[in-house]
């Protein structure tokens, strides 16, 4: 194939991959804030259906993109992005045909394992068919359309509900999904080196299933259940035991569900490190809001108009991080980027400053926030598939996206428990405060692994 050919193919894969994935990100996340629009149209369904429907999407997600990523390590990464694709169409059809509650559930579910299959199936491709700089840039895109998309959720399906039908959010994500198929529609699979398996490692599939699902129930319903209740500790029970257990059983597997061998990869681990500590601040973002709403008397509007800065400069920086990588390499931008988030941390903690001067300093917080995240973002996405072998990129990639998802999620269990714990014992803005604190240590141990665990040349 012709350079020019090749470049033009490449682009329209490009826009093919992130139209896929912003079906989860844009779209499929959409739901976190139309909960009472949604309401209105199952009126048979109860808040806790609709709670449950809310939730259930990123639940499934984090559950099984390890598996899915694995999947595609073996049975091909085109393949899966198709059948993740098509699931997608199936889940907003579901979600839009009928005000029956069981089929709001189901489609919640099915974009829920479609968004497992997009993700590392994506990356994978990028990986495969790009390299150096191309396949910087591609990851790039990919950044771009899932962080970009999850800025714009929230603003996006507020005005389509407002002002047309909460519907027309997945009738656009059907449309951009069928637009995607065609887009991609000439991607051939592209073999890696591997040992053919004799046989697929269910027990490793099954068991880690297990671990997944009591550690995500744990963590997004601790606070309903009690974090200290009979079902938590059995959950905390269950992720151990199945833990350990697994780690045994995969010890004695030829072709293990997870090599634990990505593990061995300094600037692997490193950076999943600190790609979970980092997500944390997502507990940041929603304690903010919590507080200026509930003591500063702001409305939703209002407090979304002040993480503005968070969502317009992500966009500008990630072409930023990934230009930096040829001219300080990838370690740079990982190690400085916690730097640049602790400080915005900081700022959103000055809970003691009159409101015009917090709010101030929240708009610098969250400028901050963007750049933090906009620098990070390709290189530590770089790094983690750029430095492990072909054949297992499906299953590195979802962990680290994986670790995205899990470091949100304890961010928001954590942050915000500890701020309700203490606001019955102190102040309320100084437990804010303190809360934020907890967040900064947390970043600062993420600068701490990418400092002492990546190696200074991780990525050529």
């Amino acid at each position: 194939m012709e350079e020019k050919q090749t470049y033009r193919s490449g682009n329209l894969i490009i826009l093919g991959i992130v139209l896929s994935i912003i079906t989860y990100w844009l779209f499929a996340q959409a739901f976190l804030n139309i909960g009472p629009h949604v309401q209105e149209t199952y009126s048979g369904a109860s808040a806790g259906i609709i709670n449950l429907s809310i939730s259930l999407t990123s639940l499934i997600t984090g559950i099984f993109m390890v598996a899915a990523g694995n999947v595609s390590d073996n049975i091909g990464k085109v393949k899966v992005t198709y059948a993740g694709i098509i699931l997608s169409i199936i889940g907003s059809l579901l979600i839009i045909i009928t005000a029956n509650p069981a089929l709001l559930i189901i489609g919640r579910i099915v974009q829920g394992f479609s968004a497992a299959m997009l993700m590392p199936a994506t990356i994978s491709i990028i990986n495969t068919i790009f390299t150096g700089d191309r396949r910087r840039s591609a990851l790039s895109y990919w950044s771009i359309g899932a962080f970009g998309g999850t800025g714009f959720a929230s603003l996006f399906a507020g005005t389509i509900a407002t002002f047309i039908s909460w519907q027309w959010i997945f009738i656009i994500s059907i449309a951009l999904s069928v637009l995607a198929l065609f887009l991609l529609k000439d991607l051939k699979e592209v073999k890696t080196t591997k040992v053919e398996s004799s046989r697929f490692d269910y027990l490793g599939l099954f068991i880690f299933i297990i671990i997944m699902s009591a550690l995500s129930i744990f963590i997004t319903q601790g606070e309903e259940l009690g974090w200290t209740s009979g079902i938590s500790i059995a959950l905390i029970v269950i992720t151990i035991v199945a833990s350990i257990a697994f780690y045994f059983v995969e010890r004695r597997i030829k072709e293990p569900f997870i090599d634990f061998s990505i593990f061995s990869n300094k600037a692997y681990i490193g950076t999943v490190t600190a790609n979970f500590l980092l997500n944390t601040t997502v507990g940041s973002i929603a304690l903010f809001n919590i507080y200026t709403q509930s003591e500063l008397e702001l409305t939703p509007f209002m407090s979304g108009l002040i993480t503005l800065p968070y969502v317009v400069l992500i966009l500008f920086t990630i072409r930023v991080g990934e230009r930096s990588i040829k001219k300080y390499g990838a370690k740079r931008a990982i190690v400085v980027s916690p730097l640049i988030l602790a400080v915005g941390v900081i700022l959103l903690s000055l809970t003691f400053l009159g409101d015009t001067a917090y709010l101030i300093s929240c708009l610098i917080g969250f400028a901050l926030f963007g750049i933090g995240i906009g620098f990070f973002a390709t290189p530590a996405l770089d790094t983690a598939v750029s430095t492990t072998p072909p054949e297992k990129v499906g299953v590195a990639s979802a962990i680290f996206k994986m670790a995205s998802t899990l470091g949100a999620a304890f961010g928001l269990a954590i942050i915000i428990s500890l701020y309700t714990a203490l606001e019955g014992a102190m102040d309320v803005s100084t437990a804010a405060m303190i809360a934020f604190g907890l967040n900064v240590v947390a970043i600062i141990i993420g600068f701490l692994c990418a400092k002492f665990v990546i190696p200074d040349r991780a990525v050529e």
